[in-house]
């Protein structure tokens, strides 16, 4: 073999699968007196297996949060978890996964904005820090959602423990507490909602379906699955009927009674109004919330769509996990009204909210009963000799009698029918009974607790609090909406969606006792 042929063999690379063949050695024009030779790469052949050696503690480092998470729960009680497992030490079954070990996992995956039990399961394989968890295992989406929606008294327990750690850390003072409510839709759809009578045929049909089962043990297991279905889903209808009453004894009139509807999947949910103007089946998540450090000690669902009345349920509820209550309570103007005044005032905690102003509140009420709202009552102008008034077209009013409401006193006074009758502003005034004259209510003396909560939020004090409102009472929600997806519950009813947001708000707290509390080990380096 000629030197010339040696060379090209030698310099000839080996081809490797799925990679192209060596192109021959291209030359430069002739005069240069070099050769112009491609880049060499490196193949890779992947028709090969391999064993790895994997140090489980090298995973992750030693200020990772997981093993934060993992320290904590250690510390807490969590023996109430243990109650329900079945799987007991010297008898035959296998063994239950730890509840400390699946809390852990969630609270993990809720502060990596995974709250699905499939993805959890999925990441699982190859996430570092519940592969740490989990010391190489996994465990199936099944037990994982079981354990987050099934254990709602342990976990009100275990988010209880968690604020008594808080507080004993002096992250929780409830020295100032500030409220907010927010709109989460429902597992349910708009479009399974059904009228009385709907209900009512469907139920009859699950039944007649029921009756209709297979008996005995000669039943397949698919005829057996079906027939639980079947039964589950007479139950359900059950439940919406039972929930239909509910609605329709919250009604006032007999055509809005008949125009009631229930969701027949998610009977306990309600259609509510949400920020971007859309209506759709929600509950109303209710959140309490420290001022001194953003720790959220009160979680509360409501099927009710307006806010007046959570108050003292969210007093209630702080109470009951931290065993006393607020000394002041912010809320927005949708919790202010008369019956929360009254309430916290009898519990000598201190409430700060905005208070609309009483005209407004009369131009509002004289524009929903179809009067202009330049006619209400503070623009007819009192006589104090006379006792008489007089209404902005120049007819008098006399006095017909006082009056009481809510605590507040009231004058009432009268015009004639006759004048309200040929007066060229009826439409606007007086546009319903204007043969009878119009009457006007004007306050004499406004309720003692209301006037005492009236001049406090005059004050600059409590006008600067409720400026701090927003920042504190607002942020979790950005949390739970944005890094932990609670938008749309992923489950189906009140309780299990209740104990989704449970988790939520744990894992809020979790990761500001991590932030704040946890001593993370100290690095050579800081050594």
């Amino acid at each position: 073999m000629s030197k010339q042929a040696t060379q090209e063999v030698l310099l000839e690379m080996p081809v490797v699968e799925g990679q192209p063949a060596t192109a021959p050695l291209a030359e430069l024009p002739a005069g240069n007196g070099s050769v112009d030779r491609r880049p060499k790469y490196r193949g890779v052949d992947r028709n090969q297996q391999t064993m790895a050696v994997i140090d489980v503690e090298e995973l992750i480092g030693d200020d990772h949060k997981a093993r934060a998470i993992w320290e904590l729960l250690g510390k807490l009680d969590l023996s109430k978890f243990g109650e329900q497992v079945k799987s007991r030490e010297g008898e035959a079954g296998r063994p239950a996964w730890e509840p400390r070990l699946l809390s852990s996992v969630w609270l993990y995956g809720y502060s990596e904005g995974i709250t699905s039990a499939r993805e959890l399961e999925r990441v699982m394989e190859h996430e570092p820090g519940l592969k740490w968890l989990m010391g190489l295992a996994s465990i199936n989406h099944h037990t994982l959602s079981d354990f987050r929606v099934k254990r709602k008294e342990e976990l009100d327990e275990l988010f209880a423990q968690m604020l008594v750690a808080m507080e004993e850390a002096q992250l929780v003072t409830l020295e100032r507490v500030m409220h907010d409510g927010t709109k989460v839709r429902a597992r349910s759809g708009s479009d399974v909602f059904r009228r009385e009578q709907t209900v009512k045929e469907r139920l009859e049909k699950a039944r007649e379906l029921v009756k209709e089962d297979p008996q005995g043990e000669g039943r397949t297991r698919r005829e057996a699955a079906q027939q639980r279905a079947r039964r589950e889903r007479e139950e359900r209808l059950q439940a919406a009927l039972e929930e239909l009453k509910k609605i329709q004894e919250s009604k006032k009139s007999e055509e809005e009674k008949k125009k009631a509807r229930v969701s027949m999947s998610e009977a306990e949910a309600r259609f509510m109004k949400h920020g971007d103007g859309g209506i759709a089946p929600s509950y109303n998540v209710q959140v309490s919330t420290d001022a001194a450090n953003g720790v959220i000690v009160g979680v509360e669902l409501s099927q009710q769509a307006s806010d007046d009345r959570g108050l003292e349920p969210a007093v209630a509820e702080v109470e009951k996990n931290l065993g006393r209550e607020p000394k002041q309570v912010v809320a927005d103007g949708g919790f202010i009204n008369r019956d929360s005044m009254e309430k916290m005032e009898a519990r000598e905690i201190d409430l700060i909210g905005p208070l609309k102003d009483p005209r407004e509140r009369s131009e509002a009420a004289m524009k929903a009963s179809g009067i202009d709202p330049q006619y209400a009552p503070h623009f007819f102008i009192w006589d104090e000799k006379s006792n008489t008034l007089k209404c902005p077209a120049g007819a008098t009013l006399e006095y017909v009698g006082g009056s009481q409401k809510s605590g507040n006193q009231y004058r009432q006074y009268r015009a004639q029918g006759g004048e309200c009758v040929g007066c060229s502003e009826q439409k606007k005034c007086c546009p319903r009974t204007p043969e009878k004259g119009r009457m006007v209510s004007r306050l004499e003396k406004e309720n003692e607790v209301v006037a005492r909560f009236r001049e406090k939020m005059s004050t600059e004090e409590a006008k600067q609090i409720y400026r701090q409102r927003g920042a504190v009472a607002e942020f979790p929600f950005a949390i739970l909406k944005e890094r932990f997806g609670l938008r749309k519950f992923r489950v189906f009813g009140k309780r299990k969606a209740e104990a989704e947001a449970m988790w939520a708000c744990l894992a809020h707290n979790v990761m500001i006792w991590v932030r704040l509390c946890w001593h993370k080990p100290a690095t050579a380096a800081t050594a």
